[in-house]
């Protein structure tokens, strides 16, 4: 019976300073090889997902937490907000005067008629290091967007913003004056609960893998889910605890369950 093996990126197949283990590389080959799927399940929009991520070789992607499904190169499902939904976040985010990106599966955007922000600064220059392709906010009527982030300060009128995307976007505080929205109803877990029906999977198939707490609902999810060794807070919700990253616990997990 084939297994699928959910993957966090971030913590979980390489770290903070870009580090990839090769055991990690070698484990998800092995997985691969003796029939299992492999399957990224992350945050981040298809655009924004690495080339030598992709070089490892993975089965399917689960895009912008559960926003767009892709499996053996076809896109399975994928949610767009509409260009009327867009153009009102535009208008909010001019109005409440914090920093933004948006992200969608072909590009991101700034925009240069709200505020700039040293976080903001910090992620483009990172995007044109890794050549992701970003724009301004386009005038085209037809532009559209999956999700995005915020930065604030002080001076960001932070109560009117989350006034303004409620019912529409569930509003993720990451700290220092950063926040993800995320399509109401949609996370990591949704988009893994909806591949699994996609590919007829139960969960007694499913392994997941991740490191912070934001993947607690893609552990309790799965049949199995493990938990890298670094951080003791998700540890609790883990059926399994691996080595961290740097201490090959990607494939020691895999190896323990006998996936590769």
């Amino acid at each position: 019976m084939q297994k699928l093996i959910f993957f966090d990126i971030d913590g979980t197949i390489i770290a903070e300073d870009g580090y990839l283990p090769e055991s990690a590389v070698h484990a998800i080959h092995a997985a691969r090889k003796k029939g299992n799927a492999t399957i990224i399940n992350t945050g981040r929009t298809a655009i924004n997902v690495d080339a030598f991520l992709r070089e490892i070789g993975f089965d399917g992607y689960i895009y912008g937490c559960g926003t767009q499904l892709d499996f053996e190169g076809k896109t399975l499902f994928h949610i767009e907000q509409t260009p009327i939904e867009s153009r009102t976040i535009v208008q909010l985010i001019r109005s409440t005067n914090v920093a933004v990106l948006y992200e969608r599966a072909d590009a991101v955007f700034y925009d240069t008629k709200s505020r700039t922000l040293p976080g903001l600064e910090n992620l483009l220059k990172i995007y044109s290091d890794k050549r992701v392709p970003f724009f301004d906010v386009p005038e085209d009527q037809n532009w559209c967007i999956d999700k995005f982030v915020i930065w604030y300060d002080n001076d960001s009128n932070l109560k009117e913003f989350q006034e303004g995307i409620h019912g529409k976007f569930d509003y993720i505080d990451r700290g220092n004056g950063f926040a993800e929205m995320v399509p109401c109803g949609y996370s990591k877990a949704t988009g893994m609960k909806k591949m699994m029906e996609l590919l007829h999977a139960s969960s007694e198939q499913v392994y997941a893998i991740g490191d912070s707490l934001n993947d607690r609902p893609m552990l309790e999810l799965a049949g199995t889910g493990i938990a890298m060794g670094d951080n003791p807070m998700l540890h609790p919700y883990a059926d399994y605890i691996t080595a961290n990253l740097r201490e090959d616990g990607l494939e020691k997990a895999l190896a323990h369950f006998d996936l590769i």
